[in-house]
């Protein structure tokens, strides 16, 4: 065998020597990592946001009657975007109504869930976490109280 006969089979993606591959294998194995990487991140579970502690001024943005108990409500304090669930009759959940995918704005769903209509995201009431979409996070969490007849939400 010549010289240049051995180089062209090393050479050679289907060489049973195996030493060097073709810049096609090469490429395609990078892509499949790099979309492994991607799927990965985008499967990464969603954690519940931490329960804040009501500190500083709290806003009182409804009146603890225009909340019933499993309902929801959506309201703005200043610029923020807030939505609201009362779980039972001494607990409202607040979160912000802003979507962890496309910032986009959340608003009551169903029972359960808030919904974010713009990519299909849902989130879990009692909790803010991801319960389907794309949105990669939970909803950021805010304390919030009833105080009497007084729903207050502290940013």
């Amino acid at each position: 065998m010549s010289h240049e006969q051995i180089a062209a089979d090393a050479a050679s993606p289907e060489s049973p020597a195996g030493c060097c591959r073709s810049r096609r294998a090469v490429l395609g194995g990078g892509l499949i990592g790099a979309a492994a990487l991607t799927l990965a991140a985008c499967a990464a579970p969603s954690e519940p946001a931490a329960e804040p502690s009501a500190t500083g001024e709290g806003h009182e943005v409804l009146s603890a009657s225009e909340l019933p108990v499993g309902k929801q409500a959506s309201v703005k304090i200043n610029k923020a975007d807030v939505i609201l669930y009362r779980q039972d009759e001494s607990t409202v959940l607040a979160y912000s109504a802003i979507c962890t995918h496309a910032g986009c704005t959340v608003v009551a769903g169903d029972e359960n869930r808030f919904h974010c209509p713009c990519h299909d995201s849902y989130f879990n009431v009692a909790d803010g976490s991801v319960a389907g979409g794309p949105a990669p996070r939970p909803l950021a969490r805010f304390a919030a109280a009833i105080e009497g007849d007084k729903v207050l939400v502290y940013l």
